[in-house]
C-alpha cells in the first residue's frame, strides 16, 4: 500500500489539498470543501501570508477562531473532542510551504533519516488508490494488516507484549518540537528565530490557526496526522538510539500514531524499554496513558480488540457465504436486541460497526419481518447514545425506519424525539450535521446551532472562519456557501445512504 511520503512534491500537494483530506471526519455527501480550497488556491496561488495580510501588523494569531471547531463525542460519557477545519487561507499556505520541491525532499529524507530498523510505523497517511473507497479507508486496513495482523506474526518470535498509548496526543505537542524533529534539538533552538526554515515555518502557522498559542495542533485533518507523524518519528530515533546505548537490540515495537506495542523475550528489558519510551516522550511534552498501559505474556488474545475475541468466540450471529449473508436469529428484532446489548459490553468498537453495517444491509430485504418499528428506531437510538464511533451507522439504519411510517406527523414527531435524546449532549456539532440529514426537508426543520448546518439551511451572516486578517482584494468572493452542494442538497431524502458512512463495502 503506498503512502504519501512515496508521492512527488506535485501529488503530494494535490493529496494534501483533496476534501477528504482537508477534513477527515466523515460528512454527509452534500458537504464539500473543494469550492473553498480551490477558490483560495486560485486566488492566493504562490504569494505569501504577508501579501495577503489586511494589516501587516496584525497576523492571523492576533484573532480568535480563525479556525472552525465541531464537537464530537468521546468514548466516556462526558468527554468530548473538538475537531478542526483549519482556516482555509493558512491550511493552502501551509501546505504550499511543506509541498515545494525543496521542502517536500528535506521531509522525506528527514523521515528517512529517522527510521529505526527494529520500529515499525503503520500510520503514516496511506493513498486509496484502486482498492479502496476512500484514504481513510485504507488506513484503517493498514492498522488490521501492520498491526493486528503483525503482532499475532510477533508472538512467534516475542514471549511479551507492552501496551501503551499517548495522553491527549495532538493536544500535547508543543509546537517548537515539529522544528526539533526536522532539524534535531538543539539546531533547532539555535535557528528559532531564523525565517524560512521549514521546521520553524510549520510552527509559526500552527500558531497562527490557534491565537499564537504553542501547545496542541488541530486535530482533524491529514495534514495534522501528517505534522503528528514528523514529532512521533522524532521520537522514534530518539527511543532508538537509547536503547542501542543500553544494548539493548532483541526487540520489535509496532506503532501507529499514539499508540504502541512493544515486543520483547524478557520481561526486565520489556519494562526497561516502557521507561526508556516515557523517559523520551516526557522530553517532548508527551506523558503516557496509564490506563491503558499494560504488560502481557498472552500475546496471541491481547493483539487481538477485545470485541472481536468475544465476537468470534461465542456464536457469531450473521454468517457469510459467497452470495449472502445469514442470521442466526429468527427476525430483525431478535438480531437489534443481540446487536443492542453487545453495544453495552463493547460500546464504540469496530466489531459494533460491523454488526451494525451487516444489520443495514439485511434490513433493505428484509422489512417485511419488522413487526414494531418503534421498538426498532428506540434500540439503535439508544446504541447511537451511547456508541459515539458507531451512531453514523445507527443514524442510518433509522432514517430508513423511519421512513416506512406512513403518518407524516407520526414521524415528525419521532424525529424530534430522536433529536431531543441527543440534546442530552448539547452543542455536539457532528451530531447535528447528521441529525440534519434526517431532518432537512420535514415540515417543520430542526434550528440548529451548528454553522455548517446553519448554511445547509442557507441562513445569513454565518462565517465558519474568522477571515478579518485578510485583505479584502482575497476573500470579497470567498465561496463559503457553497461547501453545500444545492442540487445535491435538494433532491436528498430523509435515509442515509450507507456508503456516506459505511468506509468498505460490506464485512
Amino acid at each position: 500500500m503506498q503512502t504519501i511520503l512515496e508521492l512527488s512534491d506535485i501529488k503530494a500537494r494535490r493529496y494534501f489539498l483533496e476534501s477528504q483530506n482537508y477534513c477527515n471526519m466523515q460528512l454527509p455527501v452534500y458537504i464539500d470543501f473543494k469550492p473553498v480550497l480551490d477558490y483560495v488556491q486560485a486566488i492566493v496561488g504562490t504569494k505569501e501570508l504577508k501579501a495577503i495580510l489586511k494589516n501587516t501588523d496584525n497576523p492571523p494569531s492576533s484573532f480568535e477562531n480563525v479556525n472552525h471547531k465541531i464537537l464530537i463525542k468521546k468514548d466516556a460519557p462526558y468527554s468530548y473532542r473538538p475537531i478542526q477545519l483549519i482556516n482555509p487561507y493558512l491550511y493552502y499556505l501551509l501546505v504550499k510551504a511543506m509541498t515545494n520541491r525543496r521542502s517536500w525532499k528535506e521531509i522525506r529524507d528527514r523521515f528517512a533519516a529517522l527510521k529505526v530498523p527494529n520500529i515499525e510505523i503503520a500510520s503514516i497517511p496511506k493513498i486509496k488508490g484502486k482498492t479502496y473507497k476512500s484514504h481513510l479507508s485504507a488506513s484503517i486496513n493498514s492498522w488490521w494488516e501492520n498491526v493486528e495482523q503483525r503482532s499475532l506474526e510477533l508472538a512467534l518470535s516475542y514471549r511479551y507484549m507492552f501496551v501503551t498509548d499517548i495522553t491527549n496526543c495532538y493536544g500535547a505537542i508543543y509546537t517548537h518540537t515539529i522544528a526539533w524533529a526536522l532539524m534535531g534539538k538543539e539546531e533547532a533552538k539555535q535557528k528559532r528565530d531564523k525565517h524560512g526554515l521549514l521546521g520553524n515555518l510549520i510552527d509559526d502557522y500552527i500558531r497562527y490557526m490557534q491565537y499564537g498559542q504553542t501547545n496542541g495542533i488541530p486535530q482533524g485533518s491529514v495534514l495534522s496526522d501528517f505534522i503528528a507523524e514528523m514529532v512521533l518519528a522524532y521520537a522514534d530515533k530518539k527511543l532508538g538510539d537509547r536503547l542501542s546505548a543500553e544494548d539493548i537490540n532483541n526487540y520489535r515495537i509496532l506503532r501507529y500514531r499514539d499508540d504502541y506495542r512493544i515486543f520483547c523475550n524478557s520481561k526486565e528489558e520489556s519494562e526497561r524499554i516502557a521507561f526508556c519510551l516515557q523517559e523520551v516522550l516526557a522530553e517532548l511534552n508527551f506523558q503516557l496513558n496509564a490506563k491503558k498501559t499494560y504488560l502481557t505474556e498472552d500475546v496471541i488474545t491481547e493483539s487481538i480488540k477485545p470485541d472481536k475475541v468475544a465476537y468470534i468466540s461465542g456464536i457469531p450471529m450473521y454468517r457469510k457465504t459467497q452470495k449472502r449473508i445469514y442470521s442466526t436469529m429468527s427476525n430483525l428484532q431478535q438480531e437489534a436486541l443481540y446487536i443492542h446489548q453487545f453495544s453495552k459490553k463493547y460500546p464504540n468498537s469496530g466489531t459494533l460497526t460491523k454488526l451494525l453495517t451487516t444489520f443495514t444491509y439485511r434490513l433493505a430485504n428484509k422489512f417485511a419481518d419488522c413487526n414494531n418499528i418503534h421498538v426498532l428506531i428506540s434500540l439503535f437510538t439508544d446504541i447511537a447514545l451511547f456508541s459515539p464511533k458507531a451512531y453514523k451507522i445507527a443514524l442510518v439504519i433509522i432514517s430508513k425506519l423511519v421512513d416506512k411510517i406512513p403518518i407524516p406527523d407520526e414521524r415528525e414527531q419521532i424525529v424530534n424525539n430522536i433529536y431531543m435524546k441527543f440534546q442530552r449532549f448539547p452543542n455536539i456539532g457532528e451530531i447535528q450535521i447528521w441529525m440534519q440529514h434526517i431532518t432537512f426537508n420535514l415540515p417543520h426543520p430542526i434550528a440548529y446551532t451548528e454553522d455548517i448546518c446553519k448554511i445547509v439551511n442557507n441562513e445569513a451572516d454565518v462565517e465558519l472562519w474568522n477571515n478579518d486578517w485578510v485583505a479584502d482584494a482575497y476573500k470579497n468572493a470567498f465561496p463559503q456557501y457553497d461547501i453545500c452542494i444545492k442540487r445535491i442538497r435538494n433532491k436528498i431524502t430523509p435515509i442515509i445512504n450507507i456508503d456516506e458512512v459505511s468506509l468498505f463495502d460490506i464485512y
